[in-house]
């Protein structure tokens, strides 16, 4: 596994396009890095992209308890499906 993929290479992987990857980038889910003028995200953002959007596509549940779930946290009290 890479260290770090490129913006493209990790939306295809996760079938999302490279809009809706930077909308995961502005909700604060993953976090990008840029060198060379060219968009880079972790393997950690990898996982954690992965895991968010499992519960969110086949559990059913909010990014907010999607994303508590994924970081160990507590989920917010309005989480549903918890």
């Amino acid at each position: 596994m890479p260290d770090y993929f490129l913006a493209e290479h990790l939306a295809a992987k996760m079938g999302l396009s490279k809009e809706g990857l930077a909308s995961f980038e502005a909700k604060r889910v993953i976090r990008a890095v840029v060198k060379n003028r060219r968009t880079y995200y972790s393997s950690r953002d990898f996982y954690r992209l992965k895991g968010v959007l499992h519960f969110v596509r086949h559990k059913g549940l909010s990014l907010e308890a999607a994303r508590a779930r994924v970081e160990g946290a507590t989920p917010p009290a309005s989480a549903s499906a918890w």
